[in-house]
């Protein structure tokens, strides 16, 4: 077991997040529902709030308050970029949800390499990663949709089954960076270089990934990279990472008759929201200032992820591996972890923990975890295909983000044990 070492600012952080401790009735809780959606930072909701109500004009008018609509828009893709490590904000894009955004980009590319082209997708990936695949091929835009399957005792990507599933006519190897059940991390360098060996574009399921772990587009070689901002501190939406070869393929459904390849238009319908990008852009700001930098540019908003990073890897390890008096997920007995347990390996998972008490329905759990421990652990399916791969209906969830403190993490750890012990 490990003793509480961190110089993280958990209090100073807890702060910025008016939820952090209580929940809207006011009472004193832990949020652990954090792959359903995080908290939402207090100056990227009066962000939204301010920019709903000043800039509501349209876009393209030449009048105040219309440019600085379209400014807010502007700054607010060019922050996204920063986050993504995108070459600018011309490549960020912006949706409903990670889901529709995934959806839209797959039939965008319904006429590449003709109809009896593959995709090549696994069993780690939410659904929003797999169902637009079958539904190209229920439509007869491809012939097949492969499931590269997982290493049983650890829940991980068989990466050489992705390697052997790709060929010349896979047209998209579509990969999460990190399970929302499992919690395991994937190999997206090797995905990269298998995906473009064959010619194929490679799309990344950033939603789990994006606010436990410093991103970069570029070093991962990507062609999508989607995330849902309300993971990520901010309100409903997604954004997206496209690359110029991407760009270049894409035919997607748009109704803006002017618009050309490469303008925003192109791929997003509709007009833009600027209060959802002023919402991100505090958000950047926020995650520039753990720089201890006082500004926002690429280096401190990199800095400040890292920092994060630094301190859900350090989740990650008193998770598994207990923290002073408490023991660690792997270690109480009655529990059944998934994904990655071996301590060692704590930087290749990130902070979300799926497990089943033996004897204890997971719709008893939760409810117990909630009215005698005043904790969000949910059961279910999260939507994801490991599901089908283990053969199981529900598992039990918890997800610790940058805001959760040692207290809370070494409360849940005890909560488990005692649950544990009552089967």
């Amino acid at each position: 077991m490990q003793r509480q070492d961190t110089d993280f600012p958990v209090a100073e952080v807890r702060s910025r997040f008016p939820y952090a401790e209580r929940d809207f009735t006011g009472r004193k809780r832990a949020f652990l529902d954090n792959g359903a959606g995080s908290l939402v930072l207090d100056t990227a909701a009066r962000a939204e709030m301010e920019a709903r109500l000043r800039f509501s004009a349209n876009t393209d008018g030449g009048y105040d308050e219309s440019v600085a609509n379209e400014n807010t828009i502007a700054e607010g893709r060019e922050h996204i970029a920063m986050l993504f490590n995108a070459p600018s904000g011309r490549h960020v894009f912006s949706g409903e949800s990670a889901s529709s955004m995934i959806f839209r980009f797959a039939y965008a590319l319904r006429n590449h390499k003709g109809r009896d082209a593959n995709i090549v997708t696994t069993m780690s990936e939410h659904l929003a990663n797999y169902a637009p695949y079958i539904q190209l091929k229920r439509d007869g835009f491809v012939s097949e949709v492969r499931a590269v399957p997982l290493h049983r005792e650890d829940g991980t990507i068989d990466m050489d089954s992705l390697a052997s599933m790709a060929d010349h006519r896979t047209r998209i190897v579509a990969v999460t960076a990190e399970s929302n059940l499992l919690g395991n991390k994937s190999d997206l360098q090797a995905a990269s270089r298998i995906a473009h060996e064959n010619d194929a574009i490679l799309l990344v399921d950033g939603v789990h990934y994006m606010p436990q772990a410093l991103c970069d587009v570029q070093a991962i070689g990507c062609d999508f990279f989607v995330f849902s901002s309300y993971k990520m501190f901010g309100p409903r939406g997604a954004f997206a990472y496209m690359s110029e070869d991407a760009v270049s393929l894409i035919d997607p459904f748009h109704v803006d008759r002017e618009a050309s390849r490469g303008d925003h238009s192109f791929f997003e319908t509709g007009t833009r929201d600027q209060a959802y990008f002023a919402a991100m852009s505090e958000v950047v700001r926020y995650i520039a200032g753990l720089s201890g930098r006082n500004s926002v540019d690429r280096n401190a908003v990199r800095e400040g992820m890292a920092r994060i990073e630094g301190y859900q890897d350090t989740m990650t390890k008193w998770l598994l591996g207990g923290l002073e008096d408490q023991e660690g997920l792997v270690s109480i007995k009655g529990v059944e972890l998934y994904g990655i347990a071996d301590v060692a390996r704590y930087r290749e998972r990130g902070t979300t923990f799926s497990f089943s008490f033996t004897g204890i329905p997971d719709s008893e759990a939760q409810v117990t975890y909630w009215k005698k421990h005043a904790m969000t652990v949910i059961g279910g399916s999260h939507w994801n295909m490991a599901q089908d791969f283990y053969g199981k209906q529900s598992f039990l969830r918890a997800t610790f983000l940058h805001y959760n403190s040692p207290d809370e993490v070494k409360a849940f750890l005890h909560a488990t044990e005692e649950i544990a012990r009552s089967r």
